[in-house]
């Protein structure tokens, strides 16, 4: 299993926000690479984080919630979270798979 600890891309940022800022931790985590060569990726989002707003979600992992299904995505990824942050998640995986995307993509 493949282990991203987010406290190293996140700085002390308790509100993790803007598509933008999602789409570059998408680059940043080289995604689309670790998803090729792991079956499990686990991420640890620190406990102070107290909101994942959908737009940064879609930005980061959309495009892997709608190749993936969200079944195989749910089985791939898991999260070490609070429970609002989870909640957030479910929220940012239900999004990506009805297309609600202002900003496309």
């Amino acid at each position: 299993m493949f282990t991203i600890d987010l406290k190293q891309y996140i700085q002390n940022k308790k509100v993790l926000s803007g598509r933008d800022n999602g789409v570059n931790l998408r680059k940043r985590l080289e995604i689309d690479k670790i998803e090729n060569e792991n079956d499990e990726i686990k991420i640890i989002i620190p406990q102070d984080v107290f909101a994942l707003n959908s737009s940064y979600f879609l930005g980061w992992l959309g495009k892997s919630v709608r190749d993936l299904g969200k079944e195989s995505f749910e089985k791939k990824y898991l999260f070490e979270c609070n429970d609002i942050v989870k909640l957030n998640i479910e929220d940012g995986i239900n999004d990506a798979l009805n297309n609600i995307d202002v900003f496309g993509g």
